[in-house]
C-alpha cells in the first residue's frame, strides 16, 4: 500500500473518487482559508475557457469539444436533460451547478453526451425555427450512435460523412426527390463551396474548414458532376401528358 501512497490524493473528502482536474485543483489548492469565492471563480473561469465559443461557428472544433467534456464530465448530472446519471443538483447544490451552466450544451437531445464537433455544430447552429429542413431538424435522418460509448470520434465523423455521401450520390442527384434530400442535409454548409466571384465574401470554407471538410459530399450540389442531369419520374411524365 505504501507504494501507492500518492493515490490517496484521488479520494474526495466524502470518500468518492476525484474525476477531473478541477476537483483535484480545488481539493489540493483551495482549502487554505482563502475563501469559497476564489474556488467559485476558478471553476467558472475553467468552464468558460473550455466551453465558450461566443456563438461563433468557426470556434466549434474537436479540441473545444474535448476540453469542454473534460471540464464538465463530473457535473453533467446537474442537468435534468442528462439521463446517463441520476441528478446530483440536490447533492452539489444549486450554486455550484450554476457555475457549470455552459456545460449543458454538451448534452445531446436524447440525453447523452456530445462527442464530436459536428454534433455540437448541428445542435447549436442547425436547429433554428427558420430552418425546418436543416441537418438536425425534422427533415433530417442523420443520427449519431451517441449511446454507444465505445464508438470513437473518428467513427462518428466517418459515419456522418457516409450518410451524406449516400444522400448525395450521383445516382440520387438525378431525381428531384434525391436533390431535395441532399439539399436538406447540406443547405447550412453550402457556403463552403461557393464559386461565384460575386459571392466570394459569403464563402465560409476559411472560417470553418473542419466543418466544410465533413460536408464535402455536398459540393456536388454546387458543382454537379457530369451525367447527373435530372431524370423525370414516371409520375411527372404522366402528369405532363395529361
Amino acid at each position: 500500500c505504501e507504494l501507492f501512497a500518492l493515490c490517496e490524493q484521488m479520494i474526495t473528502k466524502d470518500g468518492g473518487v476525484v474525476k477531473d482536474f478541477i476537483e483535484l485543483d480545488l481539493k489540493e489548492f483551495d482549502d487554505d482559508g482563502v475563501g469559497e469565492s476564489n474556488s467559485d471563480e476558478l471553476i467558472e473561469k475553467e468552464v468558460f475557457d473550455a466551453c465558450y465559443f461566443d456563438n461563433d461557428e468557426s470556434r466549434v472544433t474537436q479540441e473545444l469539444v474535448t476540453k469542454c467534456n473534460n471540464v464538465c464530465r463530473s457535473r453533467l448530472c446537474c442537468f435534468d436533460s442528462y439521463i446517463l446519471e441520476s441528478s446530483c443538483r440536490a447533492t452539489v447544490g444549486e450554486d455550484e451547478c450554476e457555475l457549470f451552466a455552459l456545460c449543458e450544451q454538451m448534452i445531446t437531445k436524447d440525453g447523452g453526451v456530445v462527442k464530436t464537433f459536428i454534433e455540437l455544430d448541428l445542435q447549436e447552429f442547425d436547429d433554428d425555427a427558420s430552418n425546418g429542413n436543416s441537418a438536425s431538424g425534422p427533415g433530417s435522418t442523420v443520427q449519431y450512435p451517441s449511446g454507444n460509448t465505445g464508438t470513437t470520434v473518428g467513427n462518428e465523423v466517418d459515419n456522418f460523412t457516409l450518410s451524406l455521401e449516400n444522400a448525395c450520390a450521383e445516382s440520387t442527384l438525378k431525381t428531384l426527390s434525391g436533390l431535395q434530400t441532399c439539399h436538406s442535409k447540406c443547405q447550412t454548409h453550402l457556403c463552403c463551396f461557393t464559386t461565384d466571384s460575386k459571392l466570394a465574401d459569403q464563402n465560409c470554407s476559411g472560417r470553418i474548414p473542419a466543418g466544410c471538410s465533413a460536408y464535402e459530399p455536398c459540393k456536388k450540389l454546387v458543382v454537379p458532376p457530369a451525367g447527373t442531369e435530372l431524370v423525370a419520374s414516371p409520375t411527372a411524365l404522366s402528369t405532363r401528358e395529361e
